[in-house]
């Protein structure tokens, strides 16, 4: 999350042209050594803000009381830091309400004591919900860079009733919330408005041994009831930048950061109940150690990596693979440093990302079934054995993580059928058979720093498996931002090689970006080139090989209130991508904005104009065909979400010229906050298309292996998504929450046809004799869990999943009834599934 990015902005691509491979080489070449050569230059100061510093004090005999009262004996004599600025919503103005804070130190923590003055202490909002949940509610954030190299940080926030969130900052203003630090604070509402009172341990903040340390901080708070964000030191809106704005926090000498060790040993309990009851017991430790003040060790032996809450149910016809998001704490957590950079906005499908933690536990099937077989049964997931990371900065400003998974053999049990030499009779067994086999997953990476703003890195990865092929990618980046991070020119080259010893597939990936973003105006330019045999899908992601693409954006921001809204954005952008063997596959322009509101509401829409192009991936394997040129669209609108009901609404679709194919969605949802510690939210959306030639079978008619005839029908199918979700927060250690998704899903196949020639849109009537490929299906997942942390780091989950299903592959009459669907699905045959797991925090 990008702290000064609020646009809602639609990639665009365009370009005219090939581009030949020496110039993608020139351009990349001329970028990185540009990275280079800026390390030769000496640092210099860009911020023309004055340099604000906030001082610490010891603290005394007397030890603070974590109240959040502030009248222990060091706040009464340590330095008070003033002068708020509003950034929302008079940017640069005065705060309405003044917020002061001091900080103290002693050989083991630092204190923060923040004091929210109101006039109105009747009027603060104090939402209570669990950890890590935002929510509409007036906050104070506390932000440290305790390494003060002006690019990374820890963000810590509470509300009024305590509850926090935390996260780290990283690349200057990007943001990561999977981080969960074991430290403490303490709130109170007074008569003058309300107060914090932090204590954070050094274990908790990373930084290298010195006599007197100086560190960046800055301090933010939320008045939510008149939408006012202030900051102590002001980070302007449409500027580049947050870490490197902050101001020092000096006066801390005489400490040690502590070379840390925790453990957190666990033991889970689990009982599924449904067509095959089972009970599963075990117990596991994690493990996490400072090898240095900087650099942390991170270990699991015997992990539990399941996910509280089951992904969504999707329905994909297209010939690219689902991307879900990772839910795993243990690779959420410390992530931001293995996430290769990227341009902040990409082309169709965008430079591949390197680490995909999907990858490892993934659910089995890296070997193929035997002939003349038929699979009865396979886990769901590869069991993780174990895993470990190494992560940190050293002194010298070099970032680095290392981590490695090794995953156990997985077996499915096959039937398999024969003929027996003697009587002729057919017979069937079943067997276990390993479709998964042990397998190593391995990846590195490491960024320098470089000046202030600028940094080169390099990424490898590495995936090993026990009679399978290994894959192996190896990337280079750089990036150099110069006037406040204005400019920017970001190039990566990555190379990869994949198979066996019998064949393997190598190839590259350059990606050269060139942006300016700040003020009221801005844009890009940007080519990715990525060739046939590049291949990073092991232990990455990525939709396709052998494309070219590339485009342009610009972009119009309007930051401070005008006639109709208080911020507004408008971009427009084009793109073009094309194969090695100059087949333009896509290309067209888009124009979308964003409003929000004067009445506190939000607006966005947005339209591409796809030109025609071809796609050499829709026949599976066959010849290109022609894609039809259309329109895209999308739009949505919320309401103020401060309010106790709030409310959206949002949709998209596209359009072919003709007509004759189209699709619809329509989505929207209300949330409900009947009490301060309550929400409930409920989001329907509801979706049709109509595919005049989406992709049925390849029939190879004289079995010479080769396709003859590449079949297509028109295809009717609607979707009816509802979701919905519920927390109850008893305190700020004892929550409640709950998540239901109900998804029924339908398709109906007519008038079959053939390609009837290759790189065409024609076709032909054909007569499938194939199996019906119409669906009918339908799934129920949701989940109940209580949370309760009763101590710092220690927590003690209960937990309640179903997931119910059916689906019928070929029916002879797909009957779309949503309502039915969804009633129907409640009562389908699945899995109760019950789980205890308790853990405790040991740090020494």
């Amino acid at each position: 999350m990008n702290k000064n990015d609020s646009a809602i902005v639609r990639p665009g691509k365009m370009g005219t042209g090939s581009i030949p491979c020496w110039c993608l080489t020139a351009l990349f070449l001329a970028s990185f050594s540009g990275v280079i050569w800026a390390n030769e230059e000496e640092p210099k100061a860009e911020r023309p803000h004055p340099e604000r510093v906030a001082t610490a004090v010891r603290v005394g005999s007397m030890p603070v009381k974590l109240d959040g009262v502030l009248d222990d004996e060091v706040w009464q004599r340590t330095p008070i830091a003033t002068g708020f600025t509003q950034r929302e919503p008079d940017e640069g103005k005065p705060v309405t309400q003044e917020t002061a804070f001091q900080v103290a130190y002693d050989d083991e923590a630092l204190y923060v004591g923040i004091t929210c003055y109101d006039s109105h202490p009747d009027s603060i909002v104090a939402m209570l919900t669990r950890r890590d949940d935002w929510e509409e509610r007036d906050w104070v954030e506390l932000q440290l860079n305790p390494h003060h190299d002006h690019q990374t940080g820890y963000w810590l926030l509470v509300g009024p009733s305590g509850s926090i969130m935390d996260g780290i900052i990283y690349n200057d203003d990007w943001f990561d919330d999977t981080w969960d630090g074991v430290w403490e604070v303490e709130t109170a509402i007074h008569d003058r408005g309300w107060s914090a009172e932090y204590r954070i341990p050094y274990h908790v903040l990373r930084f290298a041994e010195q006599e007197e340390y100086v560190w960046g901080i800055n301090i933010l708070r939320r008045l939510v009831r008149r939408e006012e964000e202030s900051q102590w030191v002001h980070v302007p809106k449409g500027e580049n930048g947050w870490v490197s704005y902050f101001g020092h926090l000096e006066g801390i000498r005489g400490i040690t950061p502590p070379a840390h060790f925790e453990a957190i040993p666990f033991g889970l309990g689990r009982a599924t109940l449904g067509e095959d009851d089972d009970l599963f017991g075990s117990v596991g430790v994690d493990v996490r150690y400072g090898l240095t003040p900087n650099i942390s060790l991170n270990a699991t032996v015997n992990p539990d990596f399941g996910q509280v809450e089951a992904d969504p149910a999707v329905l994909n016809l297209s010939v690219f693979e689902t991307h879900f998001r990772e839910r795993r704490p243990f690779f959420l957590e410390g992530q931001s440093i293995f996430n290769s950079p990227g341009p902040d906005i990409v082309g169709i499908g965008g430079p591949a990302q390197l680490f995909y933690s999907r990858r490892v536990g993934k659910r089995p099937g890296r070997l193929g079934l035997p002939d003349y077989s038929e699979e009865i049964e396979r886990p769901d997931a590869t069991t993780i054995l174990g895993a470990a990371k190494v992560s940190g900065k050293t002194a010298g400003k070099m970032s680095f993580g290392l981590l490695q998974a090794v995953t156990a053999n997985e077996h499915a049990i096959i039937e398999e059928t024969s003929v027996d030499p003697v009587s002729g009779e057919e017979r069937t067994a079943r067997r276990d058979f390993r479709v998964e086999p042990w397998t190593s997953y391995l990846v590195g990476r490491m960024e320098q720093d470089i000046q202030t703003h600028s940094k080169v890195g390099a990424t490898v990865t590495a995936v090993n498996g026990d009679g399978f092929s290994s894959s192996y990618v190896g990337s280079v980046d750089g990036t150099l931002k110069w006037k406040d991070n204005a400019y920017r020119i970001f190039t990566r080259l990555s190379g990869s090689s994949a198979g066996t010893d019998d064949g393997r597939d190598e190839g590259y990936e350059a990606v050269a970006y060139f942006s300016k973003f700040s003020g009221n105006f801005g844009g890009q330019v940007y080519v990715d080139a990525r060739s046939p045999g590049f291949q990073v899908n092991d232990l990455g992601f990525m939709n396709r090989a052998d494309r070219i693409q590339a485009g342009w954006h610009f972009m119009a921001q309007i930051h401070n209130p005008w006639a109709l809204a208080r911020r507004s954005g408008f971009n427009l952008n084009g793109w073009k991508q094309w194969n090695y063997d100059g087949v333009v596959l896509a290309q067209g322009v888009n124009f979308n904005t964003w409003q929000k509101l004067l009445n506190y509401w939000h607006v966005n829409f947005g339209v591409n104009r796809v030109l025609g192009a071809k796609n050499d991936l829709e026949t599976r394997g066959g010849p290109v065909m022609k894609s039809p040129a259309g329109i895209d669209y999308w739009y949505g609108f919320s309401s103020d979400d401060r309010k106790g009901v709030s409310f959206w609404f949002d949709g998209n679709g596209d359009r072919v010229d003709g007509g004759d194919s189209y699709s619809r969605r329509f989505g929207g949802g209300i949330a409900l906050r009947p009490a301060s510690n309550v929400r409930f939210e409920i989001g329907p959306s509801y979706s049709t298309t109509k595919a005049f030639a989406q992709w049925v079978d390849n029939v190879d008619d004289d079995g010479d292996d080769e396709d003859d005839h590449f079949v297509f029908g028109q295809l009717k199918n609607r979707v009816l998504d509802l979701t919905l979700r519920g927390e109850v927060a008893f305190s700020t250690k004892l929550t409640l929450q709950g998540y239901v998704q109900s998804f029924v899903a339908s398709g109906d196949y007519r008038e079959f046809k053939e390609l009837e020639r290759p790189n065409s849109y024609a076709f032909a009537p054909y007569d499938y004799q194939g199996d019906n490929p119409d669906f009918d299906n339908r799934s129920l997942r949701g989940n109940l869990v209580l949370r309760w942390e009763y101590q710092p780091g220690s927590t003690i989950f209960l937990v309640w999943s179903q997931a119910r299903s059916f689906s019928v592959d070929n029916p002879l009459d797909p009957d779309f009834r949503p309502f039915r669907g969804v009633r129907r699905s409640l009562t389908d045959d699945g899995d109760n599934i019950f789980l205890v797991k308790c853990n405790y925090w040991l740090g020494l």
